[in-house]
């Protein structure tokens, strides 16, 4: 099987996100490779410094979260925390960086599947595969 060398993941740190890093440790090559999990703390210009303490937290967490996944992983995990609207963001980072595969949860509050808007942005204007991994499992049915 061909591994990915370069893989990112935003998360939001919901379950279909914690998925999506469950799938993104079992396709990422084991050497000379790279996965990234990318927050975007949402912000605007009004609480900067608020904003500023508050994402100081997420990266003191996202960088110990990330240390205990490359320890028991073995695996080279870049932690990165961005403030600003989440959409652009996500989809700026991308454009500014190179990825094998883009790896997206769907979060919708565990209602359904239906991918939202913001996941068919990325989708349309990633520079690279994406891959969605769904939030909830779908119910089988039983023919009877």
């Amino acid at each position: 099987m061909n591994r990915f060398h370069q893989i990112l993941i935003p998360t939001d740190f919901s379950l279909a996100a914690w998925r999506a890093v469950q799938v993104g440790l079992r396709l990422i090559a084991p050497e000379n490779s790279s996965l990234t999990l990318l927050h975007v703390f949402p912000s605007g210009p009004s609480d900067k410094n608020s904003d500023i303490l508050l994402m100081e937290g997420l990266r003191k967490q996202m960088d110990d979260f990330c240390l205990t996944l490359e320890r028991s992983q073995k695996t080279k995990i870049q932690p990165v925390i961005l403030g600003g609207e989440v959409e652009g963001e996500v989809l700026r980072f991308i454009q500014e960086n190179t990825f094998d595969l883009i790896i997206l949860g769907v979060n919708s509050n565990g209602v359904d599947n239906e991918p939202g808007s913001h996941i068919a942005n990325i989708i349309t204007q990633a520079n690279a595969p994406v891959m969605v991994m769904p939030n909830v499992t779908p119910q089988t049915h039983e023919v009877s």
